[in-house]
């Protein structure tokens, strides 16, 4: 129980920090800008992101992207919870990355219900003589799943491994 009560914690701090950060670039740039932290690397660029993961489903219907991105990304959510429960008493860091899942999930939930696309700012990229190899712009809630997608595999292909042998 300690555990559960731990990782709901976290997810609340996590939308937090999601949402004030979003909350931030939209207070403070206009769509487009774009601010450099570190050269040629990392900036700040405020981008409105109506699509999934790297834009993908922009293109599609105001209809689809609603039913897609709304009623069963809030499904897959619920799953989520439904697995983050069944594994408290497994591995930390499957539950904590189930957390992080959660997090992140709801996170681009808020912007999709209040604003209909997810707000990104992370911008990375490197600049090599005349080529720019750039990664997707993304957010907190974004992160948040990436890093527990790379919880879950290491768990599956390291922890694992070890549990069977």
């Amino acid at each position: 129980m300690k555990r559960l009560w731990w990782l709901l914690v976290l997810i609340v701090f996590l939308i937090i920090a999601d949402q004030m950060s979003k909350g931030y670039i939209e207070s403070n740039y206009q769509l487009g800008e774009s601010t450099q932290v570190i050269k040629n690397f990392f900036h700040i660029t405020y981008v409105q992101n109506r699509g999934a993961f790297w834009g993908i489903g922009q293109e599609w219907s105001e209809m689809m992207r609603k039913f897609v991105f709304l009623f069963l990304s809030s499904g897959i959510a619920l799953f989520v919870f439904y697995l983050l429960f069944k594994s408290l008493k497994d591995v930390f860091i499957q539950s904590f990355a189930y957390a992080l899942i959660i997090a992140g999930a709801i996170g681009n939930l808020i912007d999709r219900f209040l604003l209909g696309y997810v707000i990104d700012m992370f911008d990375f990229f490197i600049v090599t003589g005349e080529t720019t190899y750039r990664w997707a712009v993304f957010n907190v809630a974004d992160a948040c799943i990436s890093v527990a997608i790379g919880l879950l595999i290491y768990e599956e292909l390291f922890l694992r491994k070890k549990q069977k042998a």
